[in-house]
């Protein structure tokens, strides 16, 4: 199995988004923007041309603030690295940086774009719309959490539901993960665990460095991703990203191997005492092992119990390993500020992709079939 990747109703008024699935929802007509006006103390800074003290301000904010590794300096020189111009918002309301195609500036963290102090949702606000104000260009954010979204709405934002994200509790280390595994699934789960350790397929933690991303290409080259054009290779430049992160060890690649061949692999990112499992995906001949759920109860218990991780982050839309797992669901909106046309066009993309995610997630099939 796989995170579901970025793959949604513009919400016409300010009431807040309410966590339901948005795939259920017809895209409403979007809002206009709010007016150009006066921007105070922003600053907005081609990544390339940030100055040592400018960045060294972005790190020191981070490691004091910083709870998801895309609101890193790191990540955002993985997504240049990936052949992105990326943009950088400055400003006393806290950091955040762009995607910068032209028209259109996407944040390159969901969630909580907005690098600054936890809970400070209205600050997203004032940085969103000073960034159209200040560029003319609109300004996108893919799967908010809802109470951030909520703070843009009040502001004049077009905002719509989207797909709520997967938590774990991780605060008894995993013991109550398998456990709620069988409680949510059937016996199948217990026959499959028992074949993985039947035929010696065993576990490698986390690693980093060029070989170890080599090994979790082989595995994505190999899934059903590979067949319906949705590998790291053939989306958009995603194998120089996560290669970029597992070459400098931002992020982590843990295994399921049989003898020396890779056959599964998840991707990990701890910032503070959250573990973001970012990616994973597994050899389609090895299919009758679901690599996926193994990786995702005995290999996380194997390498994080007793680490201080108090949550790991599932990283996107609900599923049927995710339904076996999760302990808590947490709701997400987009955010438009800009251009209505755009604004109604984007949405309907998201609300028909969401649509086919829901759609196979609820007849019990896996998410490539939302690709057939």
């Amino acid at each position: 199995m796989t995170a579901t990747d970025r793959p949604t109703e513009p919400h016409p008024g300010t009431d807040p988004p309410r966590a339901a699935p948005a795939a259920r929802h017809r895209p409403a007509p979007a809002r206009a923007a709010p007016p150009p006006g006066p921007v105070h103390d922003l600053r907005i800074v081609d990544l390339d041309a940030l100055t040592p003290a400018q960045e060294g301000a972005w790190t020191t904010a981070y490691r004091r603030h910083g709870t998801r590794l895309q609101q890193s300096p790191g990540y955002a020189r993985a997504v240049r690295a990936a052949g992105h111009r990326v943009v950088v918002a400055l400003a006393p309301d806290g950091i955040a940086a762009f995607t910068d195609e032209g028209a259109v500036l996407t944040a390159v963290c969901d969630d909580e774009p907005v690098l600054t102090e936890h809970g400070q949702a209205e600050r997203l606000a004032r940085l969103v719309t000073a960034v159209h104000r200040a560029t003319g260009a609109s300004v996108y954010l893919p799967l908010v959490a809802a109470a951030h979204a909520e703070s843009c709405a009040r502001a004049g934002c077009t905002v719509w539901r989207r797909p709520p994200n997967s938590l774990i509790d991780w605060s008894r280390d995993g013991a109550d993960l398998w456990e709620r595994a069988l409680a949510r699934g059937s016996s199948q789960l217990r026959r499959k665990r028992r074949l993985v350790e039947r035929d010696g397929l065993t576990l490698r933690p986390g690693t980093s460095g060029a070989g170890a991303f080599a090994h979790v290409l082989a595995v994505d080259d190999r899934s059903w991703k590979a067949r319906q054009g949705q590998s790291m290779r053939l989306r958009g430049g995603q194998d120089a990203l996560y290669g970029h992160l597992v070459d400098t060890g931002e992020v982590t690649a843990a295994l399921l191997l049989d003898g020396e061949r890779p056959v599964a692999f998840r991707l990990d990112a701890r910032v503070g005492d959250r573990l973001t499992s970012l990616k994973w995906s597994y050899d389609e001949n090895y299919r009758r092992y679901s690599p996926g759920l193994y990786l995702l109860t005995e290999g996380l218990r194997q390498e994080w119990a007793g680490r201080g991780v108090r949550t790991v982050d599932l990283h996107g839309s609900p599923d049927a390993l995710k339904d076996l797992l999760h302990s808590e669901r947490v709701p997400r909106a987009d955010v438009w500020c800009g251009a209505a046309d755009r604004a109604a066009l984007r949405a309907r993309e998201r609300a028909d992709l969401d649509a086919r995610v829901a759609s196979a997630h609820e007849a019990g099939k896996g998410l490539r079939h939302a690709f057939d």
